[in-house]
C-alpha cells in the first residue's frame, strides 16, 4: 500500500508543478508589486498548486527511500531529514503569495513593499523558515534520486533525468511559457519512470537494513520530540499582541511549525507496526500535518503587517486573506481538521492493533481537545502533555495476547 501511494504521489506532484508553473502570473522580467493584484485568480491557483506539488513530493520521495537498506544509506539519511524538515518547510513558504495578494488588494504598492521588507528583515523567520526550507528543498530533490539509484531502487538514467529536470526548473522557472515548463515536464517523465520502477517486484537485498534501523529509531524519538517541541511553542506564544512581542512571536511560530512537522515521522512510526486502518489514517494525517504546520508562517507575516500598519489596516489584510476560498478550503481547513482528527484516529488504530491500550486514544482525544480550548500559555501545556503521554505509550513494545499455559492447546492434524 505504501509503495502504491508513493507512486501516485511521484506521478501527481510534477504534474501539479507543471500546471502551477504554467499559470504563474509573475513570469518574465516584470517581477514588481501589483502583478498579483492584476491576476488574483491565477495567483491563488499558482500558490495552492505549487504548495500541493511540493507536499506530494514528500510521500513520493520518502517512498523512493523506503526500500534502501545498506547500499546508499548514507545519502538516504541526509535526504530523509531534508524531505521531512526541509522540503515540507519550503512548501509552507507558498503561503506568502496569498499574503502578498491580500496586501496588494488592500494597500498601495508602497505599503506592500514596506510590509514585505519588514518580513524579510525578521532574522529568526528567515533563519528558521527560508534557510532550512531552501536548503532542504535542494538537498531533497538532488539526493533522493542519487540515493535511490545507488541502492538500485531506480536506474541511473531515471536519477539523471530527475537531476536534469531539477536543473531546468531552477534555470527557467520564471521564464515565459513554454520555456518554464521544460523542468516540470522532464521531472514528470523522470518520476513517472521512478514510480514504475518502485512498483516492480524485487527480492530484498541480502544486506543489513541500516537505513531501516535509522528510520525506526528516528520515528520512535519523534513520538516524544513532537509533543515536547509543540509544548515549547505553546508556552513561548506571546500573551499580548504580536507587535509587542516580536521575538516571542517568531520563536513560537517556528516551534509550533516544527512540532506539528515532527508528528509526521511519529505517526509513520506507529503505522509501520499497525494494520491497514492505521496505515490509511497515518497517510491522511501526514498530508494534513504538512498543510497545518505550514500555516504557522502566518504568525510571522501578521507580525510584519502589524509592525508597519495600524491595527485596523492589519486586521483588514487578515480578513482579506481569510476570504480566499482556495486558501481556506484548499489548505487551511483540511490541514487543521484532518491533522487533529487524524492524530486521534492513528492512536485509535494503534489500540485496535494492540500496540497500545484502549485508553491511549482517549488521552490523545483529550490532548487535542485541550489544545483547542487553551492553545497558548502555560495552561496550554495540558494538550501537548496529554499527547506526549499518548504517543509515548505507543512507542512501547506491542502488547501481546496472554499465553495460556495451564491447559494443552489442541492442534489440527
Amino acid at each position: 500500500m505504501w509503495r502504491k501511494a508513493a507512486a501516485v504521489s511521484l506521478v501527481t506532484a510534477p504534474i501539479l508543478l507543471a500546471v502551477a508553473t504554467g499559470v504563474d502570473p509573475a513570469l518574465g522580467d516584470d517581477q514588481g508589486y501589483g502583478i498579483y493584484r492584476a491576476h488574483p485568480g491565477a495567483t491563488q491557483w499558482h500558490s495552492l498548486l505549487l504548495h500541493w506539488a511540493w507536499v506530494l513530493f514528500v510521500p513520493g520521495l520518502l517512498g523512493l527511500l523506503a526500500p534502501i537498506r545498506r547500499r546508499g544509506a548514507g545519502p538516504a539519511r541526509v535526504a530523509w531529514v531534508a524531505v521531512l524538515l526541509g522540503l515540507a518547510t519550503f512548501s509552507a513558504l507558498m503561503a506568502m503569495d496569498f499574503f502578498l495578494l491580500a496586501l496588494e488588494q488592500t494597500l498601495p504598492d508602497a505599503q506592500v513593499a514596506a510590509v514585505d521588507t519588514r518580513f524579510q528583515e525578521q532574522l529568526l523567520t528567515v533563519a528558521g523558515w527560508q534557510w532550512p526550507g531552501l536548503l532542504g528543498w535542494a538537498l531533497a530533490m538532488l539526493l533522493v534520486p542519487v540515493a535511490a539509484a545507488r541502492a538500485r531502487v531506480v536506474n541511473w538514467w531515471t536519477a539523471g533525468a530527475a537531476l536534469v529536470g531539477m536543473a531546468l526548473y531552477l534555470a527557467f522557472a520564471i521564464s515565459p511559457v513554454p520555456v518554464n515548463l521544460l523542468g516540470p515536464v522532464v521531472l514528470a517523465g523522470a518520476y513517472a519512470a521512478a514510480a514504475w520502477q518502485l512498483l516492480r517486484p524485487r527480492a530484498a537485498a541480502a544486506e543489513p537494513d541500516s537505513f531501516g534501523v535509522f528510520r525506526a529509531r528516528t520515528g520512535l524519538a519523534a513520538l516524544v520530540a513532537a509533543p515536547v517541541v509543540l509544548g515549547a511553542g505553546v508556552v513561548s506564544a506571546p500573551s499580548g499582541t504580536f507587535a509587542a512581542h516580536p521575538t516571542q512571536t517568531q520563536v513560537s511560530a517556528l516551534l509550533l511549525h516544527y512540532g506539528w512537522l515532527l508528528f509526521v515521522p511519529a505517526v509513520l512510526s506507529v503505522a509501520a507496526r499497525g494494520g491497514r486502518f492505521t496505515r490509511v489514517a497515518a497517510g491522511v494525517t501526514v498530508l494534513a500535518l504538512l498543510n497545518f504546520s505550514a500555516l504557522m508562517v502566518g504568525d510571522a507575516a501578521d507580525l510584519a503587517a502589524r509592525q508597519v500598519l495600524d491595527a485596523a489596516t492589519a486586521d483588514r489584510v487578515g480578513e482579506t486573506l481569510g476570504g480566499y476560498p482556495l486558501f481556506t478550503f484548499g489548505w487551511m481547513v483540511p490541514g487543521m481538521v484532518l491533522s487533529l482528527l487524524g492524530l486521534v484516529a492513528v492512536l485509535a488504530g494503534a489500540a485496535v492493533d494492540r500496540l497500545a491500550r484502549w485508553w491511549v486514544p482517549v488521552l490523545g482525544f483529550a490532548g487535542v481537545a485541550a489544545f483547542l480550548v487553551v492553545p497558548v500559555g502555560v495552561a496550554g501545556l495540558a494538550g501537548p502533555v496529554l499527547l506526549l503521554a499518548a504517543f509515548g505509550l505507543t512507542g512501547r513494545e506491542p502488547r501481546r495476547p496472554r499465553e495460556e499455559t495451564g491447559e494443552p492447546v489442541a492442534v489440527a492434524g
